[in-house]
């Protein structure tokens, strides 16, 4: 479409892309309100459930457990949940970001940074 021009055909189909962006994200963003992720604590005792924006769904609690005892495994499910929607919705940008065909320098390491890795 723009051959012979250069960097200019590459500028020019990042502009369309970027026009895109806004309403890509929003469906997204709307598709991650409906994914859902688990997390359980180590001994499966607690188990949350999450949307892709990190909204806790359900928290379900197995057997009978003391307040003491029990935050510190609502605290680990939820956090597990919590690293799971952050890679949902990284995996949702990045497969956008690839369907918009943008090469988009150093989105590798901002999602990275979203999900907690380095």
């Amino acid at each position: 479409m723009f051959k012979g021009l250069g960097n200019l055909g590459n500028i020019a189909s990042m502009v369309g892309s970027f026009q895109k962006l806004p309403d890509k994200l929003k469906q997204l963003h709307e598709q991650m309100k409906d994914e859902t992720v688990t997390g359980s604590s180590a001994d499966s005792e607690v188990t949350v459930l999450m949307n892709g924006l990190g909204q806790v769904q359900s928290v379900q609690i197995r057997g009978e457990h003391s307040s003491e005892a029990l935050e510190p495994l609502v605290l680990e499910a939820t956090n597990v949940a919590g690293a799971a929607a952050k890679q949902l919705y990284a995996d949702g940008i990045s497969q956008m970001v690839s369907d918009l065909d943008m090469n988009v320098p150093g989105l590798d390491g901002i999602l990275a940074n979203l999900t907690g890795g380095v």
